[in-house]
């Protein structure tokens, strides 16, 4: 099933599996979803079977939304305190779509108390309470964690009671967007089928001489052989370490576990020579989860703010890695705690369960220690192509899959097939009674005023763009200042950065007058001439601070640097 027809289905308020092999694009959909929905009002909320999960799609943990947190079961005890809890049962009440990223870790016990609570505090016998809910997920991913070896029939989601009453439709996507050689998804698709063959087998042994332009990253089993590697390999390096402190903010007890399942460090240290890796995506960058890159240097940022680490990625371009934030927010978009970090961490190892939801253009990986079906699978199909690849160790096990997790594989796809044959017209029709049956709205006028305020906070918009759309309605500086809620400096900071990252977008109307111009030209190509390697900022720009200086203090920092959109340098 392509991607639009599994949109469709998901508008039309149908519960929903939506799966599909490693690199399919089942996030990109599920945004594509979640912006459409918070797009006409409807209430939803966003949630993961982990934190790590949670984070790639600026949600929250499904245990701390549900408020089932660590429990085993449920009794009529628990759910009468629970429904004492006004934010929780607010939530639950208003909350009209449940989505739940990553189903594959998800126990099926947690997915029936889910189910019981919110039928409880719903006060409906309907599956989940009435609401529409989207599973998401590939059953060949890492299965639940489980305290005792349970048998894959007593912990996979979808053997429950709770999966059973909701009767999702399966949206199996099979258009791959990753893996854009076939060598590769060959390998994975044998994985997948149980059914990898000799020739698959010496495929990935002979990527043992592979050779890369950036040593690839190591993925190992397990955390104790991760930590050492990186370890030693910062300790070898003879050069001065920065140490970068995250700041958070929120509910102290939320924060605790939010930080546990965070892959980015509280205490991030880094040397010029660090072998590193981006852990949030950056279109507009170029950057992925999983960019791998080497600190060359140590910049300030456009606002003098640093000094942050200069990062040379594999394609030689260099990126300036400047703090991004974590949270977890509530169904309002507002952050319930908050955590503000660089992006990086040390890259020269990482662990098969940590990588889960990156894309990696090298690894080097050692499955002789898989412990479980699943593992050779999420490593390898963490990478683009097999070039990428450096296989130094593989067991029977890291080719296996559950056989639960197959034969429900095997009928998810049957399902798909049957459910693809249906017109998308047959959905498209219930788009619009399913927007308001679920507390939105399609009326033009409000839903401008309601996107205008809030497309700050959604995560695939930045904030220059938000500015864009104001300077393409040809309002002021000042108009934009105020109607944003931002400084006029802010706002004059904007137009620098648009200006580099938007070349296309008419800044003309903000350009200084002709004198001031002439003015900041002359004296910044007097002050090249004696300019030094350290006066430069990371966008290869003289430092704003020295123009200031050399204008006497006259012309504040924010005029600067919106000249500098317009100077020939």
């Amino acid at each position: 099933m392509f991607q639009e027809k599994a949109l469709a289905i998901l508008k039309s308020g149908k519960n929903v599996f939506l799966t599909g092999s490693a690199g399919t694009g089942k996030t990109y959909t599920l945004n594509q979803f979640i912006s459409y929905l918070k797009a006409h009002k409807v209430p939803v909320a966003v949630t993961a079977s982990t934190g790590i999960a949670a984070t790639h799609m600026n949600g929250t943990t499904i245990h701390s939304w549900s408020g089932i947190g660590i429990k085993d079961n449920l009794t009529h005890e628990n759910l009468k305190s629970l429904a004492t809890k006004v934010y929780l049962t607010k939530n639950q009440r208003t909350t009209h779509i449940l989505i739940i990223d990553e189903i594959s870790m998800l126990h099926r016990n947690q997915l029936d108390m889910i189910n019981q609570v919110l039928k409880y505090i719903r006060n409906s016998a309907k599956p989940f309470g009435g609401m529409q809910v989207v599973f998401a997920g590939d059953f060949f991913q890492l299965p639940p964690v489980s305290r005792d070896q349970e048998p894959s029939k007593d912990k996979f989601a979808f053997m429950s009671k709770a999966w059973v009453e909701a009767a999702p439709v399966v949206c199996y996507l099979t258009e791959q967007y990753r893996q854009t050689k076939n060598e590769l998804n060959t390998i994975l698709n044998q994985i997948r089928s149980n059914d990898v063959d000799e020739s698959a087998v010496q495929l990935l042994q002979e990527t043992r001489f592979n050779e890369h332009t950036i040593e690839p990253t190591k993925l190992y089993s397990h955390n104790a052989d991760v930590d050492a590697m990186n370890e030693q390999e910062l300790q070898g390096l003879q050069t001065d370490e920065e140490v970068f402190f995250a700041k958070k903010s929120g509910n102290p007890k939320m924060m605790e576990g939010f930080v546990k399942s965070l892959i980015v460090q509280e205490k991030l240290v880094i040397k010029k020579g660090c072998k590193v890796m981006f852990l949030k995506n950056d279109h507009e960058r170029g950057i992925m989860n999983g960019t791998l890159g080497l600190v060359v240097d140590f910049k300030n940022d456009p606002d003098e703010k640093g000094p942050y680490p200069l990062v040379q990625l594999m394609d030689k371009r260099k990126i300036l890695a400047t703090p991004e934030i974590w949270s977890i927010n509530n169904e309002k978009g507002t952050p319930m705690v908050s955590f503000e970090q660089v992006p990086l961490r040390l890259a020269w190892a990482i662990t098969v369960h940590k990588s889960q939801g990156m894309t990696l253009e090298a690894a080097e990986i050692d499955l002789s220690k898989a412990f479980e079906p699943g593992q050779g699978y999420v490593a390898l199909s963490r990478l683009k192509e097999l070039d990428g690849l450096r296989l130094l160790g593989i067991n029977r096990m890291a080719i296996e899959v559950d056989p639960l997790a197959y034969k429900a594989d095997q009928r998810f796809q049957e399902l798909s097939g049957e459910i693809d044959q249906i017109p998308e017209e047959d959905f498209s029709k219930n788009w619009e009674s399913h927007i308001y049956a679920s507390g939105g709205t399609t009326d033009e006028k409000e839903l401008k005023k309601h996107n205008t305020k809030t497309v700050a906070k959604e995560k695939q918009i930045s904030t220059h763009q938000v500015t864009i759309q104001y300077i393409e309605q040809g309002m002021s500086l000042k108009e934009i200042s105020e109607e944003r809620g931002m400084t006029y400096s802010t706002i004059q900071g904007h137009i620098l950065t648009i200006s580099d990252k938007y070349p296309d977008v008419d800044i003309s109307a903000y350009r200084p007058d002709n004198i001031l111009m002439d003015r900041i030209n002359e004296v910044y190509t007097k002050a090249k001439t004696k300019a030094k390697e350290e006066d430069y900022s990371g966008d290869g720009r003289l430092k704003s601070s020295i123009i200031f200086r050399a204008l006497g203090e006259k012309i504040d920092y924010a005029t600067i640097k919106i000249a500098y959109a317009f100077l020939d340098i």
